[in-house]
């Protein structure tokens, strides 16, 4: 029942966002159909890169399944084209947004209301989701998810270029995230507020998260570890195991304003995990344990993806 109010919650949100361009709508024909756009709006806040790019690959898979155009604005708080290059043109301007009475149709991107059978010869739009979505192939079409994302995206110069930079042995190596959110440090302003107040609890969850990292390398000797996460005071208690990390001076949340750099480091860490033998999602109480970065990244490299309770 719980999760059914908060569904009717948002719902009624979606609702009233959606009502707003309505509105606009007035009584004349779209001259762009059979297309469908999702558009990140630049004045509502957004959730971070994971879930953004499951609605992405979501709706993807609708268009496509139905033999509609597929159509992107993502320009907020950074584009998405500095760092994944359109293999498609995918790239859309607002004032590619039509408001037709006959013509356009308002849909979101959710799990808990199936897709319509998108209509012939109309303009949809898409500005609600949730990112809920991330199998390896979708049951409704049979399209395996890493497919449809090459389809859409290849990494960017700057982002093959930093990877390369590291010397990996792409493929031989395991990756281990851990997503900290606040238990460390004030890092997000989030609805997760997990900050541990006293300095033993902060090192108790240290420790129980090393102890962890320890138990994958016994489990995979003679294999290179590299661990990520959003904690700069977690990786720089990693100095005396015998671990990997890549450079964390610039980490940041992609749902949050920041810099450049900071993008760039999200998606460096999404490519380089996405090129391990295999990930491990970190879980404890402590830390945030629906995060599907790690996941995400496996989607993309079409690797195994195990949870590991620390």
């Amino acid at each position: 029942m719980r999760y059914q109010i908060a569904f009717l919650k948002n719902d009624i949100k979606f609702w009233l966002i959606n009502l707003g361009y309505r509105l606009r709508f007035r009584l004349k024909r779209a001259k762009e159909r059979n297309t469908l756009f999702f558009i990140f709006e630049p004045q509502r806040k957004h959730a971070g890169i994971a879930d953004r790019l499951k609605a992405i690959i979501s709706l993807y898979n609708l268009a496509k399944s139905n033999g509609y155009k597929f159509k992107l604005y993502f320009k907020t708080p950074f584009a998405l084209s500095d760092y994944l290059v359109p293999q498609s043109d995918w790239e859309a301007e607002m004032d590619d947004l039509e408001y037709s009475i006959l013509d356009t149709k308002i849909i979101n991107e959710t799990n808990w209301h199936k897709f319509p059978k998108l209509q012939a010869d109309k303009q949809y739009h898409c500005y609600c989701y949730t990112g809920n979505e991330i199998p390896e192939v979708f049951k409704n079409t049979g399209y395996k998810w890493s497919e449809l994302f090459s389809e859409l995206f290849e990494p960017s110069l700057k982002i093959k270029s930093a990877c390369d930079a590291y010397n990996l042995n792409y493929g031989s190596y395991i990756s281990i995230h851990f997503r900290f959110v606040n238990a460390l440090e004030r890092f997000e302003n989030t609805f997760f507020d997990n900050y541990l107040e006293s300095e033993e609890e902060r090192r108790l969850l240290i420790q129980k998260c090393k102890n962890g990292i320890q138990n994958v390398m016994n489990d995979n000797p003679n294999t290179e570890i590299y661990v990520f996460s959003d904690s700069k005071v977690f990786l720089q208690n990693l100095s005396d195991m015998n671990v990997k990390v890549l450079d964390y001076e610039e980490i940041g949340h992609t749902g949050e304003e920041g810099n450049m750099d900071s993008y760039l480091k999200s998606f460096i860490d999404l490519y380089v995990m996405a090129h391990s033998k295999c990930i491990y999602r970190a879980l404890c109480p402590e830390i945030y344990q629906h995060s599907c970065y790690a996941l995400l990244a496996a989607r993309i490299g079409d690797i195994p993806f195990y949870d590991k309770q620390m």
